[in-house]
């Protein structure tokens, strides 16, 4: 590039022309002629092979540890829809029917085909139906455990609420003091269901506990209601598992 500028003393006629330096980089090598030599910006410095303790160094920092996966929390109540293959067809779980508010379920069948395990199968484990759990309606009926055990058998595509159970413990002393439980149960049932709590030694160690909980455990010991009714009758102390509904 070339540019004009003002005659010198040499020529009042012509003018002179001289090389225009840039000035951006004074810090850039000059060639013989004058031109500015500027670094290739493609061509990256050559980089020194780290030393055998750097290697060693570097293999030996410790690997990041993953993130916890954030926690999902689980519902307490929810919808599951059921499909049978046909209006007679069996849900697949064993339910108690003596409370007459909900209904219970004391066991799941396993077939391999049940629509219950149909439907576990396609969602996830926090929606999934267990043993344990409560149904508080069934295509919208909500009157009575007897009225939604017969809407149960009305239909091949069952919507039904779900309410995860509310599980405590608690300890009673009975201390000669009978215990003041009015408790129902059924053939294949795992609970005992209170119908009512009078004076005794509930009310007065238990002073929560309620008609429409169900006893699961005396002692560690689950199992049908004859073997929980044996285990309250053979210990003074009773360390006692409850369910009720959410």
């Amino acid at each position: 590039m070339f540019c004009c500028c003002a005659a010198d003393s040499t020529s009042k006629d012509e003018p002179v022309f001289v090389r225009a330096m840039p000035v951006h980089d004074d810090r850039a090598p000059i060639r013989g002629d004058g031109e500015v030599l500027l670094e290739d910006p493609a061509v990256e410095p050559a980089q020194e092979e780290p030393s055998a303790p750097e290697k060693q160094a570097a293999q030996e920092l410790p690997v990041p540890a993953k993130p916890p996966a954030p926690l999902v929390e689980e519902p307490q109540v929810f919808e599951a829809t059921l499909s049978k293959p046909s209006i007679e067809s069996a849900l697949g779980w064993h339910l108690d029917v003596l409370d007459p508010r909900h209904l219970f379920i004391c066991r799941l069948v396993q077939t391999g085909t049940s629509p219950i395990e149909t439907y576990n199968a396609s969602v996830a484990t926090a929606l999934q139906i267990r043993e344990g759990d409560y149904v508080t309606a069934v295509n919208g009926v909500t009157v009575s455990a007897e009225k939604m055990s017969e809407a149960i058998k009305k239909t091949d595509k069952v919507k039904i609420n779900i309410s995860r159970p509310v599980v405590f413990a608690k300890t009673i002393t009975k201390n000669g003091v009978p215990l003041g439980l009015d408790l129902k149960y059924g053939p294949g049932g795992s609970s005992l269901l209170i119908e009512s709590v009078r004076s005794g030694a509930f009310s007065q160690h238990a002073p929560d506990v309620r008609a429409g909980d169900r006893i699961l455990s005396v002692n560690g010991t689950t199992g049908a209601p004859h073997v929980l009714m044996q285990a309250i009758q053979d210990s003074p102390a009773l360390d006692m598992g409850f369910s009720r509904v959410a």
